[in-house]
């Protein structure tokens, strides 16, 4: 029995052995490329732990995709046992359980794919991570397929721990061909390295693909390319916080250190956080690196207008209209463009130069480049210089002209501005109309505010019928909103319905208590109805809330 145990620990001993002894030779030095991951939650508390392995020398790497999950941080550890940053997220895939990442690393040492396909009955081996001697599994191909022209997906004969999923997987000679995938029913797989090319950023991510970046709570990196970067900022620029934006078009200012477009781009929000000095210093960086420098000119001209209109405050004295002034003028003596003429105009406009800026709209309309834009912009600056209401409505006939009949969804806007005019001109009428093709171009889509204008509009041009629906629909569409019901209550005054008339002031009091209006509204209606009484309690009542009108009617129809 003693012989057998000896025996026994024997063979064990020199299993172990020639286990440990058969190690590649090459093994050591791939090694060096794989690293320890460690992820964190927001609170620094550690999340997970895995292997990654760096892919190229720009510190790139990738790893297995639990491991990140709910990451708000993480840091790789490598064979010498240093530490470095994860800086952004590169690419993630769920399917294959993948996360590609940059690290703050100056140097790493990086292991190259071999792009030739593995055989059935080839030995391979899956490495991890391990400060000391290489941590392996040998494996043995039984079956070949594919997923796609250029990734193949492999099975081995016997299940690999998983301690190795999405670890590094070597041919007999040291060549990086696959990673890891998690087992199952006593057999391993081998997902080819070529997927990886796959593992980017797009410009335009699918719903999968934002889903599972969405879990992992680090900063993104950047497309590839220099376009889908570019289209991908622009989208980020809509949902992105400031914060999360700026860091975006940091890294691709630092990527593409001399393309133009990022120091425009950065530009942008730089004036939004307050930072004039260092927007200014984008700005004119940008016009340096611009190849087409009147479009440069232009767009810089707009920064300055849009903050001076809309961020006025605080002030920054380099921007002002006449700095803005000088940028268009020298992109018109460059080219001509009609966006050009036309931004000078607008900054005429923002100085309230209405003269100036009216004549450079008079010009484009007389000419081939006149627009429903020019003849509607032309309107405004004949309005604000105070020409006469029947001119101004001259304009904007002239701007709806120009959309072909029946009018399109865009001349909606312009419907609109001609019927507020003509409802200042007394037209009303002709005013319903428009707002009538207003709702219409507008597919209905109109708000309570635009009813209670309508039935305004509707009264005075004496169409009640009309003004009693739309009053309704605005009530309906704001049930909260006691304006609209006093409006309704002034409109059944109007057409004698005075239960309806009572009740809408009533519905109104409900909701406001203290609306005078409502109170004299109220009284009146009742005094019509016969009921002095009540009628001088809701008047009184009004009176004492400032309601002077309250006592012209008890003057006309109480006390005498």
């Amino acid at each position: 029995m003693r012989k057998f145990f000896a025996a026994a620990v024997i063979m064990t001993f020199f299993s172990a052995v020639v286990f440990a002894q058969s190690a590649p030779k090459w093994a050591s030095k791939v090694s060096k490329g794989i690293v320890s991951v460690m992820t964190y939650d927001g609170k620094d508390n550690l999340l997970h732990s895995g292997t990654a392995f760096f892919i190229n020398n720009a510190g790139e790497a990738v790893a297995d995709y639990s491991v990140f999950d709910g990451a708000s941080k993480a840091v790789v550890l490598d064979a010498g046992g240093k530490k470095y940053d994860v800086d952004y997220i590169l690419g993630a895939d769920e399917t294959y359980g993948l996360v590609k990442f940059s690290v703050k690393i100056d140097k790493n040492v990086s292991i190259q794919p071999v792009v030739a396909a593995q055989n059935v009955g080839a030995t391979v081996y899956a490495l991890a991570y391990s400060p000391k001697d290489p941590s392996f599994q040998a494996a043995t191909i039984s079956e070949v397929s594919a997923i796609n022209d250029s990734v193949k997906y492999y099975s081995t004969s016997k299940a690999i721990d998983s301690k190795f999923n999405t670890c590094p997987v070597f041919t007999s000679d040291g060549q990086l061909f696959g990673l890891v995938q998690p087992s199952m029913g006593g057999k391993g797989y081998i997902l080819d390295v070529n997927h990886l090319r796959t593992l980017t950023l797009s410009a335009l991510p699918t719903k999968k693909e934002t889903l599972a970046l969405n879990k992992i709570n680090i900063s993104k990196g950047l497309p590839s390319s220099v376009g889908e970067s570019l289209v991908y900022l622009y989208f980020k620029s809509r949902s992105a916080s400031n914060e999360e934006y700026m860091d975006m078009i940091n890294l691709f200012v630092r990527k593409y250190p001399d393309n133009a477009e990022g120091y425009i781009r950065r530009a942008t929000p730089l004036i939004d956080l307050q930072r004039f000095d260092e927007a200014e210093s984008d700005m004119q960086t940008f016009l340096k690196l611009s190849p087409e420098r009147d479009d440069a000119l232009y767009k810089v001209c707009q920064l300055i207008h849009n903050k001076l209109i809309y961020q006025p405050e605080p002030k920054y004295d380099k921007w002002t209209f006449e700095k803005a002034m000088t940028y268009i003028d020298e992109a018109l003596s460059i080219n001509p463009k009609l966006d050009y003429l036309f931004e000078k105009a607008q900054l005429y406009v923002a100085m309230k130069d209405y003269d100036k800026a009216y004549a450079i709209y008079d010009e484009l309309n007389k000419g081939e480049n006149r627009s429903p834009a020019t003849f509607y912009a032309a309107s405004l600056a004949a309005e604000a210089r105070g020409d006469s209401v029947g001119e101004v409505i001259e304009l904007m006939d002239s701007a709806i002209a120009l959309f072909p009949e029946p009018h399109p969804a865009d001349a909606a806007n312009f419907v609109l501005r001609r019927g507020r005019l003509l409802e200042t001109a007394g037209r009303y009428r002709e005013a319903v109309k428009d707002y009538n093709e207003f709702s219409y171009l507008s597919n209905n889509k109109v708000n309570a505010n635009f009813y209670y204008d309508k039935a305004r509009l509707e009264t005075k041009a004496r169409m009640y019928q009309q003004a009693i629906e739309d009053i309704e629909s605005a009530i309906s569409a704001a049930p909260g909103e006691p304006l609209f019901l006093l409006e309704k209550c002034a409109i059944m005054l109007r057409v004698n319905q005075l239960d309806e008339a009572i009740k809408a002031a009533q519905q109104t009091l409900q909701l406001d208590s203290q609306n005078s209006d409502a109170y004299r509204m109220l009284g009146y209606a009742l005094l019509q109805k016969g009921d002095k009484t009540s009628a001088l309690q809701n008047l009184n009542r009004a009176k004492e809330l400032g309601d002077e009108a309250a006592q012209e009617i008890i003057d006309k129809y109480i006390k005498n």
